[in-house]
């Protein structure tokens, strides 16, 4: 049973960027890329600018900013709110794309798809809408096996004493929303365990619930495409609790270097900028060094860079020594053209591995020091 999570979300919004087909790397196709804020941070963790290009992609704006028409294919990534439904359909109406490819982050209510239609047909627009799909992707994968559902205030709005009930089943309606979006993404239906009272019972009823319903459907979401839960004897196990179950740890500052990162750099979305720079920096999975060291403790971190940049260096002195680019070389001899050839090749077919390593190191290095900065200036160590 796959359940790396980040690896499915990717799948999902590749497809949905692809026109929610299979990847044809002979066809291609230009698009401009239209989100709204929350499902902009849904992609921004997964695909980066330039993977935004290899997928065709020229542009990416806002849903909220003006735009001007321009002659290509749309794709639409947004919540399916009121206020986004009525500026798609001003879109429609001013014929700013050729094409409209709408994308909800989760099943737009029947109510608003009318609405939409409504407008279509208002404008006299219908041949231009391509497909409206529900992607049940409203959450955010910030690692493998690490989400969130991105809806902030959660905690306080729960626990707000003047609260009333519709408050509170929105909230619980959003929370379970967004555990079924995950379930849907890793196509699984998991055993559902919480404790009795409380909000974690309320959200566990409405996603039981909302699973049972979308089961009675023949196909759905867990048979589509190859899923097949129905055929598999493994079911995992989804534990929900309150967060005053463990308070503690949601005010507890640790001192290893991701909790670090996040709480004194301001990491969000594997991103942070660091002071006195404009340039965003990025860290996630795909960095070699934060995925072999960001559980450790902050002083094993630095002790790990210098190993990092000693080895670096060392390795830079190898290939000089080896290819003659330091002084009275002896593995460089004049007369062996082949034995020169070969070291001189596998000099060139390192410096990429040699420049990353490069630029993984030094953008750890500058974390570090920033870190360490923040660390004596607030006597967090004392802490």
């Amino acid at each position: 049973m796959d359940l790396n999570l980040r690896h499915k979300h990717i799948e999902c919004v590749i497809r949905m960027l692809n026109l929610n087909q299979p990847l044809n790397p002979n066809e291609e196709c230009y698009k401009i890329l239209i989100c709204d804020e929350f499902c902009y941070k849904i992609i921004a963790p997964l695909i980066h600018e330039k993977d935004l290009r290899k997928q065709g992609f020229t542009l990416h704006l806002p849903i909220n900013n003006d735009r001007k028409a321009v002659a290509s294919v749309a794709v639409y990534f947004v919540q399916p709110t009121e206020s986004n439904i009525h500026r798609i359909i001003s879109d429609v109406s001013r014929s700013l794309y050729d094409t409209f490819h709408l994308n909800f982050s989760s099943s737009i209510p029947r109510p608003l798809l009318q609405h939409l239609a409504a407008g279509f047909l208002k404008a006299d627009c219908i041949e231009r809408s391509a497909k409206v799909h529900d992607q049940y992707l409203e959450f955010v994968t910030l690692e493998d096996n690490m989400f969130s559902l991105a809806q902030e205030s959660i905690y306080l709005q729960l626990n707000d004493p003047s609260a009333g009930d519709r408050e509170i089943e929105e909230i619980i309606k959003k929370v379970a929303n967004g555990l079924f979006c995950v379930l849907a993404t890793l196509g699984v239906v998991p055993v559902i365990r919480c404790p009795r009272g409380g909000p974690a019972e309320m959200v566990a009823s409405l996603l039981d619930q909302k699973l049972r319903d979308h089961l009675l459907s023949k196909n759905n979401l867990f048979t589509e495409g190859g899923r097949g839960f129905m055929s598999s004897f493994q079911r995992p196990l989804l534990c929900i609790f309150d967060r005053n179950f463990e308070l503690s740890v949601g005010i507890e500052h640790d001192f290893r270097y991701r909790p670090l990162v996040h709480d004194v750099l301001g990491l969000k979305l594997n991103t942070l900028i660091l002071p006195g720079e404009k340039k965003e920096t990025f860290v996630d999975i795909s960095d070699s060094f934060w995925s072999a060291n960001s559980s450790l403790e902050f002083p094993e971190v630095a002790v790990e860079i210098e190993t990092q940049l000693s080895k670096y260096k060392k390795d830079v002195e190898e290939i000089n020594r080896r290819t003659g680019g330091g002084s009275g070389s002896p593995m460089f001899d004049g007369t062996d053209l082949i034995g020169n050839t070969k070291h001189l090749m596998n000099a060139v077919n390192s410096l990429p591995e040699m420049t990353e390593r490069k630029k993984v190191t030094d953008k750890h290095t500058n974390i570090a020091t920033a870190l360490l900065g923040e660390i004596k200036e607030r006597s967090l160590d004392v802490l």
